[in-house]
This record gives C-alpha cells, sequence and structure tokens, in this order.
C-alpha cells in the first residue's frame, strides 16, 4: 500500500479509535520554516516583559520552533528537557512553590487527571480555531468533561526500531522471527543484545494484553468501574510477554529507558521497541535505521500498542497565560506540526494534511508510525488512569520473576478497585 493510501486510512482510523474514548514533487523538500500560527493569534497580546518556560524534551525540532517563535513575538523562550512522563508530576510539586513551567507536554491519557487536579487552563481563546483545524478524535483526547484543555500536537505510539546492519533483510512479521534472529545476536557478557524492550512499562506490555482481549477499562475506556486487566485475554498476553524472557534473560528493573536507548544508538541491539517520542535519540545512530510494526503474536494476534494524543497545556500558575497560550497555539498551527513529521518522525493531527505526508516518504520513522498506528488503541484519559500506572508496574517485575499471572493480575486489580473507590493510591 503506497504512504498516501496509508496515511488516509490511518486517520480514519485515529477518528474511531480516538473518538470511542472520549503540490511538491517527488523529491524530498523541507517544510516551511516561518511556523507562522493563524490569523486570530494576532488578537491575543501578551503580557509586557513575558518570558516563557517550557518543559518538553530538547531536539533539532523544539530548538528550530523556539527560534521561529521568539523572532515572530519577541517573546524569551527557555526550554528545560523534561521528559514527557515527568511534566505532569512534577508541576504538581514545583507549580505551587512557584517554580514550575508555563507550558508542559504530556500525554492524553493524563489530562483527566490534570485537570481535576486543576493544574491546567482551558484552552479558551483558541478553542473553536483548535477544533476548526484537528481532527475530532484528537480535541477528544484532550478534553475532560466536554472542556478543551490541550492544545494537539501529534499523535505518538510505538512499534519495532530496527538495526538493520545487524539483523539484515528479515521480514519481522512474527515473534518466532524475532527470537530466532535475537538467539542468533545474542551476547549477553558484552552487552549486545537482539531485542529490547523496556520490560518494567505498562505502556508497552499492554500491547500483548490488548491483542488478546484484554483492556483496563470498559466502554472503550471510560467506564472505571469494568475492569478488565486480570480477564483471560490479559492473563494470555501476559503469558507472551514472560515468553520474551528467553530472548531478553536480564533484570526487569535493570532495563531501563536510558540503558535500552543508549545500547540501541551504540548499535548493540537489533530490535528495539520504542515510541516515536524518542525517535530524535536515533538521528545519528552509525547505521541503517528501519521501523516496523509489532509482530504478530502467537494465535495471529497483533499486538495493539497504545495511541496517544501529544498536546502542549498551559500551567495554571503561570504568570502569563496569554503569551502561553500564544506558544501553544503556535506550537499546533500545520507548518509546525509538519515540521515535527519531517525532522521527528511525529504524525500530524491537523486536519487534511494525509496527502502532504507522501512527500515524506523516505522517513523510516514516520512510515513505520503509519503502519503501526493501523493497530492501536487509545490511551484512556479518565483521571482513574494513574491507578493504572502505580498498580501494574510492580505487577510486570513479579510477572517476570515467575510469579503466577492468575493470582497476580487479581490481585493488580483488586488494588486499583481499592484505590477507586478510596481515590487513593
Amino acid at each position: 500500500m503506497k504512504m498516501k493510501q496509508i496515511a488516509v486510512v490511518l486517520l480514519a482510523l485515529m477518528m474511531l479509535l480516538l473518538t470511542a474514548c472520549s503540490g511538491q514533487s517527488k523529491n524530498e523538500q523541507k517544510p516551511a520554516d516561518n511556523g507562522a500560527a493563524d490569523s486570530a493569534s494576532d488578537e491575543l497580546k501578551p503580557e509586557k516583559g513575558a518570558k516563557l518556560k517550557v518543559w518538553t524534551v530538547k531536539d533539532q525540532f523544539m530548538d528550530e520552533a523556539i527560534a521561529d517563535f521568539e523572532k515572530q513575538y519577541n517573546i524569551d523562550v527557555e526550554l528545560e528537557d523534561v521528559f514527557y512522563t515527568e511534566t505532569l508530576d512534577r508541576l504538581k510539586t514545583d507549580g505551587p512553590a512557584g517554580l514550575g513551567a508555563d507550558l508542559i507536554v504530556f500525554g492524553h491519557d493524563r489530562v483527566g487527571d490534570a485537570a481535576k487536579s486543576g493544574l491546567i487552563l482551558p484552552n479558551d481563546y483558541f478553542e473553536e480555531e483548535t477544533k476548526e483545524n484537528t481532527i475530532p478524535s484528537a480535541i477528544d483526547a484532550v478534553s475532560f468533561e466536554n472542556i478543551v484543555y490541550g492544545y494537539p500536537n501529534y499523535m505518538f505510539t510505538y512499534a519495532m526500531y530496527v538495526n538493520r546492519d545487524l539483523v539484515g533483510d528479515a521480514k519481522l512479521e512474527t515473534w518466532d522471527e524475532v527470537k530466532e534472529i535475537s538467539k542468533k545476536i545474542n551476547d549477553i557478557p558484552n552487552n549486545k543484545y537482539g531485542f529490547m524492550m523496556e520490560t518494567n512499562s505498562p505502556y508497552f506490555v499492554q500491547s500483548f494484553l490488548n491483542g488478546y482481549g484484554g483492556y483496563i477499562f470498559g466502554k472503550n475506556g471510560t467506564d472505571k468501574n469494568d475492569l478488565g486487566i486480570s480477564n483471560e485475554g490479559s492473563i494470555k498476553g501476559m503469558e507472551f510477554f514472560r515468553s520474551l524472557k528467553e530472548i531478553l534473560p536480564i533484570k526487569n528493573t535493570d532495563i531501563t529507558r536510558d540503558v535500552k536507548t543508549g545500547l540501541f544508538q551504540e548499535g548493540k541491539v537489533g530490535l528495539n521497541i520504542d515510541g516515536t517520542f524518542n525517535a530524535a535519540s536515533y538521528k545519528d545512530v552509525p547505521f541503517k535505521l528501519d521501523v516496523v510494526p509489532l509482530p504478530k503474536m502467537p494465535g495471529d494476534k497483533n499486538p495493539l500498542a497504545f495511541s496517544g494524543i501529544s498536546s502542549f497545556y498551559v500551567s495554571a500558575y503561570t504568570k502569563y497565560p496569554n503569551a502561553s497560550k500564544l506558544f501553544a497555539h503556535f506550537m499546533a498551527s500545520k507548518d509546525m506540526q509538519m515540521k515535527r513529521a519531517y525532522l521527528v518522525g511525529d504524525i500530524p493531527v491537523y486536519k487534511g494534511v494525509s496527502d502532504e505526508l507522501d512527500k515524506y516518504k523516505d522517513k523510516p520513522i514516520l512510515q513505520g508510525s503509519i503502519k503501526q498506528a493501523a493497530n492501536t488503541v487509545p490511551m484512556p484519559n479518565i483521571p482513574e488512569m494513574e491507578y493504572f500506572w502505580g498498580n501494574v508496574t510492580p505487577t510486570l517485575e513479579l510477572v517476570w520473576n515467575g510469579a503466577d499471572i492468575k493470582k497476580t493480575l487479581e490481585k493488580a486489580e483488586e488494588k486499583m478497585k481499592e484505590s477507586i473507590e478510596t481515590g487513593s493510591k
């Protein structure tokens, strides 16, 4: 299937999945660098002397985007390198102390938590424009109780990053292939691995549970009283997860994001499950890089990777709400989303860009992400999602180390129920 067709299918799938949860030449051309936001931004005036602090991952795209914004608005922006999963929790402590950022970036699974906790401001001034320019599924994802909070930037998911110098031209369509290749490459004493993933992260492991019919919350992620993390599908998915220990025979807690990223960058890992959000880390790897969808599991079942919408959010503690809204809106503009797709490989959520993605056919990360997106499920965004992360993370270590899977999952589900009932971890 051609990239253009795949992109069209992708956007349709995104709209279906996430809504349930709440003319250039053939030669590649770099997108425009002016990053001009839409005309409505001219009507909102930034506060005098405004200076902004932003928490998100530092990469080439963010450096260029900030430079474009500063030039256009004459507002200084300080970027602090904070990973997406850490921004909101850090704001909970630093915000009240006056040390927080004016804008933060995180995945839509935390929207309910952030809104309910009063940590972020609604996307009010640009709400209608954001709705008009963004695919509906992304709007639903960054909204809570019918209020839009986010300024959507892109869709993210995860797939298999491939070191073709180590792996060769294998199709990687099944996990049997992955296991066979990994056993040939593995040289554990010398830190060389055929396959790696963060085995202590529910975010990645959930794909196996989802593939066999497991789920977190019922009614497409909206029913906090219907839990499925110990159902038959989840148990089967966790059994498959533990089978990967035969090709990754190291401690669950030793495989951190930093360790795995470093080893892959050095060319010591053949196959690496990672997110599009970490793509910038592999921009200059010394080997031929490819990205392919997650292979099929036994029973011809596709792992269903989590999909999410990443957005900028304005902190409720900012002293410069107008300037912050201008920046968030600027980052959600079409130019910025297309520039991110070119430089990083993330999938834009701006309406009508599917045809334009065809000109990026030589970008392996973007190609792989688009193909994987056909087999994803959206992360729930209700506040109770925090109890899933908190209770399932320690469960993974127990399962990896040989604990009874059914009993372990049932215990984790019971703890989730207790947390939901009491409102505490």
